[in-house]
C-alpha cells in the first residue's frame, strides 16, 4: 500500500514555544512496528525458541503489544521529528515532549511535539543608542590616601607609656571576669584589642576608651547574662615610617619617593579607566536589553541558572568550602539560592543572544590572526603552550565557542564605540571579556 502524504502543521507559543502536529501514516507505523519486532527479537529469550527465531506473535505475546509499540515509536518519533523541525526551520534548545493519539478510525498515529526553540529577536535601533563615557581622573588626594595606607600596613606596635587609649589605638589586656557565651573572653586570657575595632562586643571596646595601663574597666554587654571586667597592662600605638625614598624602597621596587607616586597615580588610573570602561559596557547593555525583544523560553533560562550555580561551586571549592556550607551561612535551601541567581542567569542569556543578533546583523567576521592572537593570550594566563591549547579547543566544541565569544566581544565593542561616539579601536578582540561578556568557557555551552 502506498504511504499517504504526510501532513506536518506548528505553530508558536509565547516563551519561544512551538508545537508541531505530525501525522504518520498507517504503513509508516506498520514499517516501525516490524523493525521494532527485529530489534527485540534479537534481544529477548522467548521459552522454547532460540533467540531470534521466535514468530512475532509469540514474541508479542510474551513482551506484550506495549513494549513492541514503546521500542517502535522510539525510533520512529525521533525520526519523524526531526523531519517536521526541519521542515519548520526551527532551531530547537531543549528535547521535546510528546504526545501520541491513535486517530478515531484506528489509521496511522497523530503526534503532537512540543519544544522551546530559539526566540526571535527584535532589535532596537542600536546605532541611534548614546550613552555617556566617564572620564575618571587621579587627584593627589588619591594618590596620598594610597600611600598612608601603605604606610599603615607597615607600620609597628609601640607602647603609648602611660597615655589614655583612644579609638584606633591597641590595649593589651587581661581577662577577670566574663558570662560564659562571650567565648572570646576566657577569664585569665590576655587579648591584645584594637579600640574600635570590632573584636570585642561594642560595649566592651567603649569602656577602654580613655583607659591607661594598670587601669580595670568594667562593661555590661548587651543580651550577656552578666559583666565583663578586664585589667589594662598597656597601651600601645601604631607608629608609622616615614614618607621618604627608603619607604618607597622598602614597599616597591621604585627607588624614590617620587616615583613611587608615579606609580601610584598610574596605577590607579588604569583601575579607574577599566572601571568605567566596564561600567559603560554594562549601561549600554542595559539599555539595549530594556529595548530588545526577546522572549527566552523558559528552559534556557533554568540551563543557564545550572550553569550560574556550577560556577559558584567551583568558586566556593577554590576556597575550601562546600555547597553545603554556604548555603547553611546563607540561611538557603538549593531552591532559594537558584531563585537568587535566575536574575544573572537571565541576563546572561539575553546578553548572549542579543551580541550574536547584533554580531549577524553587521556581518561580523573574525580573522585566523584574531583567533590565533586569542589563544595566545589564553594560553600565556594558563601557563600553556598555544599549540597545545589550540589542539585541545579542536577536539571538542571549544573552538567553535571560543569564535562565538571573540564575536560577541567584536559586537559589545561596536555597540560601546557608536553608543559613547568613540572611535571603534582596531585589531583582535580580547579573550579576557569585560563586563557583561561572558568567558569563553560560558559561551561554548
Amino acid at each position: 500500500m502506498a504511504t499517504a502524504p504526510v501532513r506536518n502543521a506548528y505553530r508558536n507559543e509565547p516563551g519561544s514555544r512551538a508545537v508541531l502536529e505530525i501525522e504518520i501514516a498507517e504503513d509508516e507505523v506498520g514499517r516501525a512496528m516490524d523493525r521494532a519486532y527485529a530489534t527485540l527479537v534479537q534481544r529477548v529469550q522467548v521459552p522454547g525458541f532460540r533467540r531470534g527465531k521466535a514468530p512475532r506473535a509469540v514474541l508479542e505475546r510474551h513482551v506484550g503489544t506495549e513494549t513492541l509499540r514503546e521500542e517502535a515509536l522510539k525510533r520512529l518519533l525521533p525520526e519523524r521529528y526531526a523531519k517536521a523541525v526541519a521542515e519548520a526551520g526551527l532551531s530547537p534548545v531543549a528535547p521535546p515532549s510528546f504526545e501520541v493519539k491513535e486517530p478515531a478510525e484506528g489509521r496511522g498515529l497523530h503526534v503532537t511535539a512540543t519544544v522551546d526553540v530559539y526566540p526571535q529577536v527584535t532589535l532596537p535601533e542600536y546605532r541611534a543608542l548614546r550613552v555617556a563615557a566617564e572620564n575618571p581622573t587621579v587627584t593627589d588626594a588619591d594618590v596620598e590616601r594610597v600611600l598612608e595606607d601603605l604606610r599603615a600596613r607597615h607600620g609597628h606596635l609601640v607602647s603609648a607609656a602611660d597615655a589614655a587609649a583612644r579609638r584606633g589605638d591597641f590595649v593589651l589586656l587581661t581577662v577577670k571576669r566574663a558570662p560564659q557565651e562571650l567565648k572570646r573572653l576566657q577569664p585569665g586570657k590576655e587579648l591584645l584589642v584594637e579600640v574600635g575595632g570590632g573584636l570585642l562586643p561594642a560595649d566592651v571596646e567603649a569602656a577602654l576608651e580613655g583607659a591607661r595601663p594598670g587601669d580595670e574597666r568594667t562593661a555590661q554587654p548587651g543580651g550577656a547574662e552578666g559583666p565583663v571586667e578586664v585589667q589594662v597592662l598597656d597601651v600601645r600605638r601604631k607608629e608609622l615610617p616615614p614618607l621618604d625614598d627608603a619607604f618607597a624602597r622598602t614597599v616597591s621596587d621604585q627607588s624614590t619617593l617620587a616615583a613611587l607616586r608615579d606609580l601610584v597615580r598610574d596605577r590607579l588610573g588604569k583601575e579607574r579607566a577599566g572601571a568605567a570602561e566596564r561600567d559603560l559596557r554594562t549601561r549600554v547593555m542595559d539599555a539595549l536589553l530594556a529595548q530588545a525583544g526577546i522572549d527566552l523560553p523558559e528552559s534556557m533560562v533554568l540551563h543557564e541558572v545550572e550553569h550560574v550555580l556550577d560556577d559558584l561551586v567551583r568558586r566556593l571549592r577554590s576556597g575550601g568550602l562546600s555547597l553545603e556550607t554556604y548555603l547553611r551561612s546563607q540561611e538557603k535551601d538549593e531552591a532559594a539560592l537558584r531563585a537568587d541567581l535566575r536574575p544573572a542567569a537571565e541576563r546572561r542569556v539575553r546578553t548572549r543572544i542579543l551580541l550574536d543578533e547584533v554580531a549577524k546583523h553587521e556581518a561580523l567576521t573574525l580573522t585566523e590572526e584574531e583567533i590565533s592572537a586569542a589563544i595566545e593570550n589564553l594560553a600565556e594566563e594558563a601557563h600553556e603552550d598555544p599549540g597545545k591549547l589550540k589542539a585541545r579547543l579542536a577536539q571538542g566544541e571549544g573552538l567553535a565557542g571560543l569564535r562565538e565569544h571573540l564575536l560577541r566581544q567584536k559586537a559589545m565593542t561596536m555597540l560601546v564605540a557608536s553608543a559613547s561616539g568613540a572611535q571603534a579601536a582596531g585589531g583582535a578582540p580580547t579573550a579576557a571579556p569585560g563586563a557583561p561578556v561572558e568567558t569563553p568557557g560560558e559561551s561554548a555551552r
